[in-house]
């Protein structure tokens, strides 16, 4: 194997992997740190001033703005500016924000880089040509609602949006990629496609894994080859691979004088090989069934807002497989690199799904009288940003499944119609990846006709809130009928769907209940920790008895901040949290985390 590189466990990603390389040459420079701020209470982008304002304060990138004392849950535009030196100049740059809440404008030395209303997606905005020397970099972050300008953060969406930069803002100084997609697990073919790069057609050597070289024959920016020495990717076996191609194709990228410039580096990607499939009623990986066992996750933390660490990625990672699990739905928006590199890294497997909740239900349009699926530019903000979403996370073997628009109308053609766009587009994308979304309509739903996955929320006896003794609870779980509520029972839908749907997959995506931490109550009344641990024991029963579910998301993993008064319009929450995580904000379990662990454990 000579000096090759197995990545299994390994916390690289792939700008890190090119400087690993021969390539000496600068390629990114990082912006976090302390940057000039000041915040501006319920005010828009507009209203505020531009990169000239009055610095008050300090914040600090990455951050969220209203979790710090000074701004704590407020609704306004912070402004941001910090400057950064070149020592050469550069035919071109981007400025990378990987993840920001909830509304952004950008300037580079008072050059115009947009206004991108874009929560939690990976931004990547072109500068043009920089000189060497000193620039201004200057950013606004509205958090406010506001229909008007932002049509994918809605006030009653049940989680907390934070103001503020998430994970990182960075200029990079080439932005050409390699998608990486299996073709055959059988042989270790994969197709590569050469994204950004200025020549389609070209031959090159491809390098893997730091030692084997292939040579490959770009055409119309793909080429196919087989990785040498290829393992797969899995749960159990993690097997991560590298790919590096020099600056073949580029030609000069637009400059007469190359000693000026900074030299275009190799290109990099991590991948891994590995097929999944939906057929027979099961979800297939590399030709074997997997039951999916897992949490949904919140990217949030009491203290940090969005803008969690990698430490804290990592801990709620070890922590889930601690569980017995496999599986994480990453709710309810595009989920950070970082946290999929480490999902990649631990052999984690990812619901990921671009940003929605409720859209045009009736019990959301009440609320302030939008009709989501009635606005052409909502339709289009959704499918922009779930292409950028699964292109964003392409290299990614740990996301088996592409999501949307949690708990949609899906009973209503106007939803019908968005789905089968949205699906379009991520096929479009041949990513490898499942499709699905989560239904709640589950007695009138139209839309799963077009997923691969029939998926499915549902919360029998308690949305309503009406559990009963022991026993009855217990059948509600299984046998609740359709009256009154979707919260039917996991027998009763799934009876339902597979009468519509003989072949596909059905899995749970979500189903749970609150706890206060610490509240105990031998009768196990509603609210208590003992309620929680008697209901997930029911779920988990019922869904064990059922063959035709093969899997499970708890909702969910730990608590987090929801419904505010001064956040929603709904009425607040107590405390202003969802209470229905297995485990604390802070990660402390509760009861029915053990139960969770027992279940998942016994299950292969």
């Amino acid at each position: 194997m000579g000096n090759c590189v197995w990545f299994t466990y390994d916390v690289v990603d792939e700008m890190k992997l090119c400087k690993m390389t021969k390539s000496p040459q600068q390629t990114e420079l990082d912006l976090g740190g302390s940057w000039d701020f000041r915040f501006v209470e319920g005010k828009s982008i507009e209203e505020t001033a531009g990169a000239t304002f009055t610095a008050t304060d300090t914040m600090v990138v990455p951050g969220c703005y209203d979790t710090m004392p000074q701004w704590f849950l407020k609704r306004g535009t912070g402004l941001y500016r910090r400057s950064f030196t070149l020592e050469r100049p550069v035919d071109n740059a981007w400025l990378v924000v990987d993840g920001m809440g909830l509304r952004g404008r950008f300037e580079v030395d008072g050059r115009d880089l947009g206004v991108h209303p874009c929560p939690y997606a990976r931004l990547e905005l072109e500068t043009g040509p920089l000189a060497a020397g000193e620039h201004t970099l200057f950013a606004a972050l509205d958090n406010r609602f506001d229909w008007a300008t932002n049509k994918l953060a809605r006030q009653y969406y049940d989680f907390y949006f934070h103001g503020g930069f998430y994970h990182g803002v960075r200029l990079i100084f080439d932005n050409r990629k390699l998608f990486v997609r299996t073709r055959d697990i059988a042989s270790g073919e994969v197709e590569i496609e050469a994204v950004n790069f200025t020549e389609r057609d070209f031959d090159a050597t491809l390098l893997f894994d730091g030692c084997n070289e292939v040579s490959a024959a770009f055409r119309n920016g793909r080429a196919t080859v087989r990785v040498p020495d290829f393992r797969l990717w899995s749960p159990d076996a993690p097997n991560l691979h590298t790919v590096e191609i020099e600056g073949t194709g580029n030609g000069e990228r637009g400059t007469a004088n190359p000693e000026s410039r900074i030299q275009n580096p190799a290109t990099c990607a991590r991948f891994g090989i590995r097929m999944v499939e939906a057929r027979d009623r099961k979800i297939w990986l590399n030709g074997k069934p997997v039951f999916l066992k897992g949490v949904n996750r919140h990217e949030a933390h009491m203290e940090l807002g969005a803008a969690t660490s990698e430490a804290q990625m990592l801990r709620d990672l070890q922590i889930i497989k601690e569980l017995g699990a496999n599986f994480v739905r990453g709710a309810h928006y595009q989920q950070a690199p970082r946290f999929l590199d480490l999902c990649d890294e631990l052999g984690i497997l990812v619901w990921e799904e671009s940003l929605g909740w409720g859209n045009g239900q009736p019990y959301t349009h009440c609320l302030d009288g939008i009709d989501e699926l009635a606005d052409p530019a909502f339709a289009e903000a959704q499918v922009r940003q779930t292409r950028e979403m699964v292109r964003a996370s392409i290299n990614h073997p740990s996301v088996i499944i592409a999501g949307f628009l949690n708990e949609c109308a899906s009973n209503r053609d106007e939803c019908k119609a968005l789905v089968e766009r949205l699906v379009s587009a991520i096929r479009a994308e041949d990513a490898g990846r499942l499709v699905t979304f989560a239904c709640n309509a589950t007695s009138q739903d139209i839309c799963h006709s077009a997923t691969d996955v029939v998926a499915f929320n549902t919360y029998p006896g308690t949305i309503p809130n009406q559990p009963g003794l022991p026993d009855e609870l217990a059948e509600k779980v299984r046998n609740l009928d359709f009256k009154g509520s979707d919260s039917a029972g996991f027998n009763v839908i799934a009876r339902h769907f597979r009468a519509q749907y003989p072949d596909k997959p059905i899995i749970v995506s979500e189903c749970g209940c609150g706890a206060l931490y610490g509240c105990h109550d031998p009768m196990a009344s509603v609210g208590s920790e003992e309620f929680q641990e008697e209901y997930l024991t029911d779920i988990l029963e019922a869904i064990r008895d059922n063959p035709d579910i093969v899997g499970y998301a708890v909702w969910q993993f730990a608590d987090t901040r929801s419904y505010h008064r001064n956040s929603n319009l709904h009425n607040g929450k107590l405390f202003g949290v969802s209470i229905a995580g297995i485990f604390t904000h802070d990660r402390r379990p509760k009861l029915a985390a053990g139960t969770v662990r027992r279940f998942f454990s016994a299950i292969p």
